[in-house]
């Protein structure tokens, strides 16, 4: 609790919001590996019963083929005897936490004249409260809209493309030079969800097999609709005496469209004469909605847990994903996340053939040397690439996490033009006037909006490279990597992305 109180005190000397922080799950939740596959909720119970948990409020089955199990508690004490008595039964292989994560966006409010490099300057008159201090209720979620057939393509030009600086920055080539297969390739968005309906997106998702309407899962409510549940009230936020004073401010400051943002780089339709264009919009993709966060008035409004993240993984390797973008994370000690379920999901991916990007972190730390890195980012999987944050002039941006091991590539990460729900297209998260009526702004900005330009091209490079394997893939975007000045003994590569020579290199050599 002190170490939450003095991070929050620094949140508020600082003036930011961070949409980071420990990874700390809520100690009355367990997710326990038994021996046995739990093929059923029913047999699960009965293990639960008979091995310890007998006290549990709630049971869910998170892997079944895995004997994984999340047992639910009503405080700290009953977690914690139970723990015990489960690994002396003899009948468990591990107990482990249920971590907790937040998105990868670093938000911090600018005056409007700074607001085009997004960098420095202002004061946000409050602090945003990490996870365990926002309120709410256990709610089941507002109705989701149905999954609607895209709308009819006019071919034409994006119109918005011309000021995106960050597809002008990776050196994309011209996209009617491109020529490629027509095999389909599938990247997940593991996230708050997508606007599966937005006007660029809808005609890139993917539709499971035998459905029309299943474009992914949300494993934080158990429903086929992953919808991006936007719900981000700064004024009203500064209105109320306790969100004011970074209390319950879950209520008001949930989610911008954190995924729908991450999802446009990705997939967004090229020459539908809408928006923006994503990285593997000229190819055969298609985009997997996978939401594990919680919504505004949840009691974990604006978390995802190792739970739904794991379900999530799990998803897309059983539905043919190559690609994972994941824009999310929190710090924890390399020893407490060494023993987390979700690095044995990521393994399970590897062995699938999956490759998954993963943003860096803003917290401004080395993750090679900090004493609690930012996670999924620190995993040393050779399936992993972990992307910091860089800005029009290839600077790291200032808040990213960096580091000369565990951190790979640079991709653009300042003030990005993306989707965002609604059918709509922005590089400014909000602009609301402070409690002194002064005119404020909050940029995309984050390690979160540099993953998905990475796992983009990604995508654009395997489809036209359809027979290598995730380490080739892997080996291109590394290999290839521009090498900037401000990168150098900061990320593994030395450099950022750059699409048009990772596509014309040589075959890599493994």
């Amino acid at each position: 609790m002190k170490k939450l109180h003095r991070e929050w005190f620094a949140g508020l000397v600082g003036g930011l919001i961070l949409f980071s922080g420990p990874a700390y799950g809520e100690t009355t939740e367990l997710l326990v590996r038994y021996y046995e596959p739990q093929n059923t909720e029913s047999q699960a119970l009965k293990s639960a019963f008979f091995s310890g948990g007998d006290q549990a409020l709630s049971l869910g089955l998170i892997n079944s083929e895995e004997g994984l199990v999340k047992l639910s508690f009503d405080n700290a004490e009953e977690a914690e005897a139970a723990r015990e008595k489960l690994l002396a039964s003899g009948q468990v292989q591990s107990v482990t936490e249920n971590n907790y994560y937040r998105p990868a966006l670093y938000l911090h409010a600018v005056a409007p004249e700074t607001a085009p490099s997004a960098i420095g300057g202002g004061l946000f008159p409050f602090p945003f409260p990490f996870p365990w201090t926002g309120g709410g209720s256990t709610a089941k979620p507002v109705s989701y809209p149905d999954v609607l057939n895209p709308p009819a393509v006019t071919p034409g030009r994006d119109p918005l493309a011309s000021k995106d600086w960050a597809l002008k920055n990776i050196n994309l080539p011209k996209l009617s030079a491109m020529k490629f297969g027509n095999k389909e390739l599938i990247s997940a968005v593991i996230d708050t969800g997508v606007d599966y309906n937005h006007e660029d997106l809808s005609g890139a998702m993917w539709r499971k097999p035998g459905t029309k309407d299943e474009v992914g899962y949300d494993f934080a409510h158990n429903i086929a609709k992953p919808y991006d549940l936007r719900h981000f009230d700064i004024e009203g936020c500064l209105k109320d005496p306790g969100c004011k004073a970074g209390r319950g401010a879950g209520n008001f400051l949930t989610n911008p469209g954190h995924g729908t943002h991450v999802a446009g780089h990705m997939g967004a339709l090229v020459n539908n004469s809408l928006g923006i264009y994503g990285l593997a919009a000229p190819v055969n993709t298609r985009l997997m909605a996978l939401k594990f966060f919680y919504d505004a008035g949840e009691r974990k409004a604006g978390q995802g847990d190792d739970a739904a993240a794991i379900k999530s993984i799990d998803y897309a390797i059983k539905n043919g994903a190559k690609v994972i973008n994941a824009s999310w994370g929190g710090r924890m000690s390399p020893s407490r996340a060494e023993s987390s379920e979700l690095k044995k999901a990521l393994i399970r991916a590897q062995k699938a053939g999956v490759l998954i990007v993963i943003a860096a972190g803003n917290d401004a730390i080395d993750n090679d040397t900090d004493a609690e890195p930012g996670f999924p980012a620190s995993y040393t999987l050779d399936n992993t690439i972990v992307v910091a944050a860089t800005d029009p002039s290839d600077a790291l941006g200032d808040f990213s996490n960096y580091g000369a091991k565990k951190v790979h590539i640079g991709a653009p990460g300042v003030k990005i033009l993306s989707t965002t729900t609604g059918s709509q297209y922005s590089d400014i998260v909000a602009k609301f006037k402070d409690s002194k009526g002064e005119e404020r702004v909050m940029a995309w900005d984050g390690t979160s909006m540099a993953a998905p330009i990475v796992a983009g091209a990604a995508a654009l490079i395997w489809s036209k490279y359809p027979d290598e394997d995730y380490r080739q893939i892997r080996a291109r975007i590394l290999n290839t990597a521009r090498k900037v000045p401000a990168l150098a003994g900061k990320v593994s590569t030395g450099g950022v992305l750059d699409v048009s020579a990772a596509l014309s290199a040589a075959t890599p050599s493994l």
